[in-house]
């Protein structure tokens, strides 16, 4: 056990591993500083995480990881777009490159579970994906840089568990968005609506919180805890930070 332990104390920096994109003109010229800012700040909310949960750099090793960068120049004028052309975009950010299952499915396969692992990180990025639409209409968070997750499962040594961590850059705190009906139709803004809405918030949910009715949403698939927690019973949350926010699941103890 004792050699286990010295393999992953080794670990792998954090500017190791894949980055993937969804556009073939990725590497144009001008796109290479977003994508190291954007790779930059990933790794610093990952930092920021390790802070808050009190976990110290130098205990943790990481045993894969890889980045998944959103590069749709559509991102840096989200602002000037309406509804519906969000909502088209947003329609393609969530088909994932091929070469995602290449590189998630071996993660799984490490953490324990693949298919599950799979599962829980496509909610926790399609999560993602909703707070990268929030911070690109109200922010204009990405005229400088891509939206972006990285996946990392790595080695608590010192709490001996292992983790998985969904990193991303985007609104950094929890966003209130419109419910939807069983047809995945948004409440309007009409009062019969309004009152249906109202009544599952103050009555079922018992969320706060403005509902932006102008910024699309995925919806449907977003991060259900509540799913995570009592039906499969895993350990997760999700810590939300200065410039982004991490899904943490914490997975059985390894030694």
């Amino acid at each position: 056990m004792k050699e286990n332990i010295n393999y992953f104390a080794e670990g792998r920096s954090l500017k190791d591993g894949p980055v993937i994109c969804q556009s073939e003109d990725f590497l144009l010229e001008d796109n290479r500083e977003k994508k190291d800012l954007t790779l930059a700040e990933l790794n610093h909310v990952f930092k920021m995480y390790l802070q808050k949960r009190g976990i110290r750099k130098k205990d943790i090793s990481i045993v894969g990881q890889f980045s998944l960068l959103f590069n749709d120049p559509k991102f840096s004028d989200w602002h000037n777009l309406s509804k519906p052309e969000q909502s088209d975009s947003l329609s393609d950010q969530v088909i994932f490159p091929q070469v995602y299952d290449e590189l998630i499915m071996p993660l799984g396969e490490t953490a324990g579970d693949a298919e599950t692992i799979k599962g829980v990180v496509k909610d926790a990025v399609q999560n993602a994906i909703d707070s990268f639409s929030h911070a690109a209409f109200i922010q204009k968070k990405f005229i400088s840089r891509f939206p972006g997750v990285k996946i990392i499962l790595f080695m608590d040594q010192a709490n001996k568990r292992m983790i998985l961590a969904v990193v991303d850059n985007g609104f950094g705190a929890k966003i209130t968005k419109p419910k939807k009906s069983h047809l995945g139709e948004e409440y309007g803004d009409d009062i019969a609506s309004r009152l249906v809405d109202w009544v599952i918030r103050r009555f079922i949910e018992k969320e706060e919180g403005e509902i932006r009715h102008d910024i699309a949403y995925t919806g449907g698939q977003g991060m259900a805890f509540k799913k995570l927690k009592l039906e499969l019973r895993l350990d997760v949350d999700i810590h939300f930070l200065a410039s982004g926010a991490v899904f943490e699941l914490r997975l059985n103890t390894y030694f």
